[in-house]
């Protein structure tokens, strides 16, 4: 749907059955209802690589959003990206794919809490080294245009 480089980094936009898990490193994963009961609320914005018993590929990194987006979620959901993209670059991913907030479940976010998530995307992304392709994961049309148009905004230097 869109594709942009910032940094060196590829970031597009897409829907779900678009994503090809053969040219990928890595996929971040919203944890389980029994992580989130058995992690409990101080795990929340937290990420972190999930290992298996072989080689699974593409990786996969957890991580725990917010069960919802408030004022104080907002600060949540942007630090569970932000930790999630330090994970991919600690473990050397070169490849990720991230989904969206309603992708995820969560309700739709206002456009202020979008151009936030897209400036925190970019800016992390562009920070380490290791990443080079960087997928979004959109629910359907209307979000996957929601976060095209504010990356756009967001790389042009007119987001507010």
């Amino acid at each position: 749907m869109l594709k942009l480089t910032q940094n060196d980094v590829t970031i597009e936009v897409i829907h779900r059955e678009s994503l090809d898990d053969k040219t990928l490193d890595a996929v971040m994963v919203p944890a389980t209802e029994a992580q989130r009961r058995d992690l409990g609320t101080a795990a929340v914005g937290q990420a972190w690589m999930a290992w298996s018993h072989g080689e699974a590929t593409p990786k996969m990194i957890k991580f725990m959003p917010p069960s919802k987006v408030s004022e104080e979620g907002g600060d949540e959901l942007l630090k569970c990206y932000r930790f999630a993209i330090r994970v991919a670059n600690i473990h050397e991913v070169a490849s990720l794919a991230l989904p969206l907030p309603e992708e995820m479940g969560l309700s739709p976010i206002e456009d202020a809490l979008a151009a936030r998530l897209c400036l925190t995307i970019l800016e992390e992304a562009g920070e380490h080294h290791h990443l080079k392709h960087l997928q979004l994961i959109a629910s359907g049309n209307q979000e996957a245009v929601l976060y095209a148009n504010r990356l756009v905004e967001v790389q042009s230097g007119r987001a507010t």
